[in-house]
């Protein structure tokens, strides 16, 4: 493996990163450390990186058992963006509004899933950058 791959997959999960921080830093006019390891919202970062390292994988070993593997990572990852989470979502606002009013019960986050446009952008986001890397 090259510092290639690497690369590819350091850049992609950074850039996704720093631009979450930079639009909630925006929007909310402060900064906040939480949002670094905050999940869910905007940007599917996790799809990024996943599909970042598939490409990276393909680049550096064309069709391979360990592209065979990723690839169905991947599939698994952009599965739990899209129907899992979502689902915990759903479920986190039913329990925060059975709960509202419980001082004694902390609110779930209901920021936890990704529409399927942001895990499509980001998709090829993970495509993109792994290309111009290679290319490079």
């Amino acid at each position: 493996m090259t510092i290639k791959l690497i690369l590819s997959i350091a850049i992609t999960w950074g850039l996704t990163k720093l631009i979450k921080i930079t639009i909630d830093t925006i929007k909310e006019k402060k900064f906040s450390r939480k949002i670094v390891m905050y999940n869910g919202g905007l940007f599917s970062s996790h799809t990024a990186a996943i599909i970042a390292t598939t490409t990276a994988i393909f680049f550096e070993t064309w069709f391979s058992a360990l592209l065979a593997l990723s690839i169905m990572f991947s599939l698994i990852i952009i599965n739990d963006a899209l129907n899992v989470r979502r689902v915990t979502e759903e479920q986190s606002r039913a329990i925060n509004k059975l709960t509202k009013g419980m001082k004694w019960f902390t609110k779930l986050s209901e920021h936890i899933g990704h529409k399927p446009r942001e895990v499509i952008f980001w998709l090829l986001i993970g495509i993109i950058i792994p290309i111009i890397i290679y290319i490079i």
